[in-house]
């Protein structure tokens, strides 16, 4: 962070003048341009907060992800480190516009966490109504159980659908509110 310089009254003043101002400081500190472009520059630096913590789970999602990835490769599971890892690029993106004050940062955030709102949708609703009971488990189990270990797990994958999704969406409009 930049260091603040202490700069004579008379110098601002003169300063405000060149510009087409009237008023002294004072005023034009309390004026409403001021207000607004003060308060804009607090609701970004909320949003970059909420950016920070937003990369890091994103971060640690994707190294979950691909460590998944790498004791049992398949498909699905390249497919969603690649998308974590380019979610988790942009979100750092977004991070840096927000602290830098360009409000760029909701537009980026927006997308991004929307698109995280729709794979939770994919993801929770796919296997929420595929769902398979594997050989070795079903093998294990009374066969009375079955169904109602399905019915849980199609329950926990739907549940996982609802509250990310909600979540993500979530912050996908907290982003976009600072547009305002």
């Amino acid at each position: 962070m930049a260091k603040l310089v202490h700069i004579p009254e008379s110098t601002l003043e003169a300063l405000l003048r060149e510009a087409g101002h009237t008023e002294s400081v004072e005023e034009y500190l309390r004026s409403a341009e001021v207000q607004a472009a003060t308060q804009a520059g607090h609701r970004l630096l909320k949003r970059a907060r909420a950016a920070y913590w937003s990369r890091f789970w994103l971060c640690f999602s994707s190294l979950v992800t691909w460590a998944s990835f790498v004791s049992g490769p398949d498909i699905e599971g390249f497919i969603s480190g690649v998308l974590l890892v380019g979610m988790t690029v942009v979100e750092f993106k977004v991070y840096t516009l927000f602290l830098a004050a360009d409000v760029r940062g909701a537009l980026y955030g927006w997308w991004n966490q929307c698109l995280f709102a729709l794979l939770f949708l994919l993801y929770g609703g796919y296997h929420g109504t595929f769902v398979s009971t594997p050989p070795e488990v079903s093998g294990m189990l009374d066969p009375d159980m079955l169904p109602m270990l399905e019915s849980s797990e199609r329950l926990f994958y739907y549940t996982i659908a609802i509250v990310g999704a909600a979540g993500q969406f979530w912050l996908a409009c907290y982003y976009r509110t600072a547009r305002k």
